[in-house]
């Protein structure tokens, strides 16, 4: 599994209090400024193996985790792992015990909503940039998560994990499904197999808090992050549907925050299209340094 034969990325474990371990994949020099990168629902640092090298190239140190229940972390039992606190709180351990002071974050789908959270109340988190975030959109199939019963679902969910379906829904995250290869399937597919890999996410999609504010309310709650706020869309995202229209009436009620949309992207267009996502990253932060 990555970072496997990849000398310039090291991982390591991160102890939290509440005893769960998560796992850390780092690049760059330690003294350099930090850019965190956070995943979606369901992914893993695998999904920022073409971050690595360009930004620590650009002088900084890159920092993936897997958040609770994702990759190689750890899966805990407990609910309260899986709301938007419990997520919240977990990186903002995570910042305690690694002792960074400041860090840039790049953050994709749930974590959006997780990262413009925290930055509410968590002073160390500067310039922040959105890839597809959750809470600008609705979330597709989550409302049958919701109505089913847990118990059944728990039962019938790791039947669901085979490769060929990992595979199947991990196409629907590109807007250009021809770019995955093999060893994406599989690298997705691995965590999967951990017998409390499917509550985990079962539990996210019910625990988790999905609902997207109006517009207003929502300009409202970003004012204060809006100049330090940069939002990439892809086009063609199929799972958070409605955000194009969303996050262009907040641009309008928040002329400081960047919008750029990638026309084809999918969901994950961090993943699919890094040669055009890091780049517009990496000259939004330059510019407000």
């Amino acid at each position: 599994m990555f970072p496997a034969g990849r000398s310039d990325v090291a991982t390591r474990a991160v102890d939290l209090a509440g005893g769960i371990t998560l796992r850390v994949a780092e690049s760059g020099n330690r003294d350099s400024p930090v850019i965190l990168l956070l995943h979606g629902w369901g992914a893993s640092i695998y999904m920022w193996r073409d971050w690595f090298a360009p930004l620590a190239a650009a002088g900084y140190r890159a920092i993936a985790i897997d958040l609770p229940g994702h990759g190689l972390s750890e899966k805990p039992d407990g609910v309260e792992w899986y709301t938007l606190s419990g997520m919240v709180g977990a990186v903002r351990q995570f910042l305690d015990v690694d002792e960074i002071v400041h860090a840039d974050v790049v953050a994709q789908s749930m974590a959006g909503t997780i990262v413009l959270s925290l930055a509410q109340s968590d002073a160390r988190l500067g310039r922040m940039a959105l890839v597809n975030p959750a809470c600008f959109g609705r979330i597709r199939f989550q409302p049958f998560f919701r109505l089913a019963r847990p118990p059944l679902l728990d039962r019938v969910l790791p039947r669901l994990v085979a490769r060929w379906i990992v595979a199947r829904a991990h196409r629907l995250v590109y807007g250009d499904a021809s770019r995955l290869t093999a060893r994406d399937d599989d690298e997705y597919w691995a965590p999967s197999q951990f017998p409390a890999y499917a509550r985990a996410m079962r539990r996210l999609l019910n625990a988790f808090d999905w609902r997207r504010a109006n517009p207003d309310a929502m300009a409202a709650n970003l004012r204060a992050l809006a100049s330090r706020l940069l939002v990439i869309l892809g086009t063609r995202d199929r799972l958070v549907l409605d955000s194009l229209p969303y996050a262009r009436a907040l641009r309008e009620r928040l002329p400081a925050m960047r919008l750029y949309e990638i026309e084809g992207g999918g969901h994950a267009v961090n993943e699919e299209r890094p040669e055009d996502v890091v780049p517009l990253v990496l000259s939004f932060f330059e510019v407000l340094s």
